[in-house]
């Protein structure tokens, strides 16, 4: 049985894992933070849930439609219909109790490895090892497999795909700046909005989404700012963020200062969406020979959608070209 690591556990990552270990690998997954689902992420507190990362997915592609009937049906995945000022066309989904509900699923029956970060690959005669950040060195793998945001990627890869190392180095992911509170204040009618002339590109109503905890006089918000803003600060104090954003919503809705309950949190996502106006690459990445693979939604377009199928391209192409015995 040929062995594979793949490096980041994220949607792309897991999808690829999954894959392969069904079509006859022995699969370890590396992730250098402490859960899996990358921006499938969920923050917890004592008494609210705030999806902090990715917000909500819609399911255009039959191959994803047809996973997430299977999520719908052990229930980590639940439709959403928000209040909205403009209706959309789209069916969304969140993951249930949280979005984080998504990642866990998918990550069930792997070897998943949390905190361990791998900070550079090295080809062997045959195989590969892999050097991790508190010194330790994991080899024997026949295959390694890449699924980290563009920036992360590169300095893994520029040594063994230099070619493809420049195309990441040359499609940045922009960060997003994200905002979570609670109050009494209803503040809006609606559940979710998208601003256009804002710092905020984004708010929502967490507590409406199904499966969240929800008491009395208790409305609980997540806010994400614009790339743009994000971008311009970058390096801001999470308290001025926190505050900055929460002044940015109230203007919004038109509403003056909003009362918290506690003081809002906030949380920056460096890579978190590909430039939209970016063409996308070819993907999914293979070479046979190195035995070495790169997925992930950086790669075309940052859609929890387009993860999945990154992932489930890439272990189609290596099932399809190599032998797992």
């Amino acid at each position: 049985m040929k062995a594979v690591a793949v490096i980041g556990a994220g949607l792309a990552g897991l999808t690829c894992a999954q894959a392969l270990q069904t079509g006859g690998w022995r699969v370890t997954v590396l992730e250098k933070s402490r859960g899996a689902g990358g921006r499938l992420s969920t923050r917890r507190t004592d008494s609210a849930h705030y999806d902090h990362g990715a917000q909500y997915f819609t399911a255009r592609d039959p191959r994803f439609a047809g996973f997430i009937e299977q999520r719908l049906a052990d229930e980590s995945v639940a439709r959403w219909q928000p209040r909205l000022a403009q209706p959309v066309d789209d069916v969304w989904y969140v993951g249930t109790p949280g979005m984080s509900a998504l990642g866990r699923a998918q990550a069930q029956g792997l070897d998943l490895r949390t905190e361990h970060r791998v900070t550079s690959l090295v080809r062997g005669a045959s195989h590969w090892d892999l050097a991790l950040e508190d010194g330790r060195i994991l080899g024997g793998f026949d295959a390694v497999v890449v699924a980290v945001p563009n920036e992360q990627a590169v300095p893994l890869l520029e040594q063994h795909a230099a070619a493809w190392a420049a195309e990441l180095a040359q499609t940045p992911m922009q960060p997003c700046w994200t905002v979570m509170f609670s109050t009494d204040q209803a503040l809006s009618d609606f559940d979710a909005g998208l601003p256009v002339n804002s710092p905020l590109g984004w708010w929502a109503r967490n507590s409406s989404k199904p499966a969240r905890p929800v008491m009395q006089d208790r409305h609980d918000w997540v806010l994400q700012a614009q790339a743009h803003w994000s971008t311009d600060h970058v390096d801001l104090d999470k308290a001025e963020v926190a505050q900055a954003l929460l002044a940015a919503f109230g203007t919004e809705l038109g509403v003056g200062t909003i009362k918290t309950f506690a003081p809002a949190m906030a949380h920056r996502w460096l890579y978190a969406r590909r430039m939209p106006e970016l063409q996308p690459l070819t993907e999914p990445r293979w070479q046979s020979e190195l035995g070495l693979g790169v997925c992930g939604d950086g790669l075309s377009h940052s859609r929890v959608e387009q993860a999945y199928l990154s992932g489930q391209q890439l272990a189609d192409t290596i099932l399809n070209n190599v032998s797992s015995s």
